[in-house]
């Protein structure tokens, strides 16, 4: 026998044993009839537990009926194929796509540096823009590419009547990440420029 025929016979037989397993064993199907689902029963953390004053949890009696509650809304999460801005208090990041330098044409984007622009014109204030990626590629690539990020950034400022001497761009390449580089979605968020406002 070659070891060409041996490969697919085990092959087959594996497949076999698997599809066995998860038929019968996991999904419990094997018999004349499939076996019908059962019925979940719904659970309710609020008609088991309830809060008294000494913010102890207690058993509820089911005297009273648990209220219905809307969960919150979810924010929606940024499309990790195009460019972003993401606000916060005392800083903002703006989050780019897989090997780009270009903050692309988004109008958010343009919004909050045009808001930027006039806040440092008005104020004769300074802006740090840091560069960051992902580690994918070499470390020092990455930090050249970090650095022409903080430079576009730059630019679209000036061009909006920043002077530059208020303007520092640095790179941090892929040093200080602020996300797991294990998956497209962290990567995306270490892929950003950070923007301080400083005075």
């Amino acid at each position: 026998m070659s070891s060409r025929v041996l490969v697919v016979a085990v092959f087959v037989l594996w497949s076999a044993i698997s599809w066995y397993w998860y038929v019968c064993g996991i999904k419990q199907q094997c018999g004349d009839q499939p076996v019908a689902a059962q019925q979940a029963v719904p659970f309710e953390p609020e008609s088991v537990l309830s809060q008294d004053n000494t913010g102890i949890e207690t058993e509820n009696s089911g005297a009273m009926e648990p209220e219905e509650k809307t969960p919150a809304p979810q924010p929606s999460e940024p499309d990790i194929t195009k460019a972003h801005v993401e606000e916060l208090a005392d800083h903002a990041l703006i989050h780019f796509p897989y090997n780009s330098t270009r903050k692309e044409d988004n109008a958010d984007i343009d919004d909050y540096l045009s808001r930027l622009a006039n806040q440092l014109v008005e104020s004769g204030n300074t802006v740090t823009l840091t560069g960051h990626t992902d580690n994918v590629g070499d470390s020092k690539t990455n930090h050249a590419f970090a650095l022409r990020r903080a430079k576009n950034i730059r630019d679209i400022l000036i061009a909006k009547g920043v002077q530059r001497k208020q303007i520092v761009c640095k790179s941090e390449g892929e040093k200080k990440p602020v996300a797991t580089n294990d998956n497209p979605r962290g990567r995306y968020q270490n892929r950003r420029v950070e923007v301080r406002v400083g005075r």
